[in-house]
């Protein structure tokens, strides 16, 4: 079931382990989205884990994203064609994987910060359609490996990816 929390909606996955996934937006919601590290749901507080597939998609009034330090799956189509999105920042350390399109069709995302270093799966066509002069910064020890992981997912080949 669905639970929701300010203008956000959310599914808890684990009981157990308190975690819950970020599922949608109410309405067409504001152009500066946070995705929390934690939410509170009757008065327990779960670790927001996930980002649901198509959660954003088609969302033409973001502008920028930041996702909260407990996310490890940003789900298939989670932000396709968010066409004004400019800037997301992953705070999230254990992002392990970025499903396929993603990020598909962002026309205006120039600016992608990834603190993770478990990063391990990035789905096809997941950054397809992104602004060609992106910039997709990671971290300077995961550089070399991710240059690799991150390579063929659907960018241009003017898209950089910095340390």
């Amino acid at each position: 079931s669905i639970y929701v929390s300010g203008s956000y909606n959310y599914k808890i996955t684990s009981v157990s382990a308190s975690t819950v996934e970020f599922k949608s937006i109410k309405g067409a919601g504001a152009a500066k989205v946070t995705i929390p590290d934690t939410v509170k749901i009757d008065g327990k507080s779960y670790k927001v884990t996930a980002v649901a597939a198509s959660a954003f998609k088609n969302n033409k009034k973001m502008t920028s994203v930041t996702i909260g330090k407990n996310v490890e799956t940003i789900g298939n189509n989670a932000f396709l064609g968010c066409t004004k999105l400019k800037k997301v920042n992953a705070k999230s350390t254990v992002l392990k994987t970025i499903g396929s399109k993603a990020f598909g069709n962002c026309k205006s995302l120039k600016n992608m910060t990834l603190k993770t270093k478990k990063l391990k799966k990035v789905g096809k066509n997941a950054f397809q359609g992104i602004h060609k002069k992106a910039v997709i910064k990671v971290p300077s020890a995961k550089y070399k490996a991710y240059t690799k992981l991150l390579a063929k997912k659907g960018q241009r080949k003017s898209v950089k990816i910095k340390k």
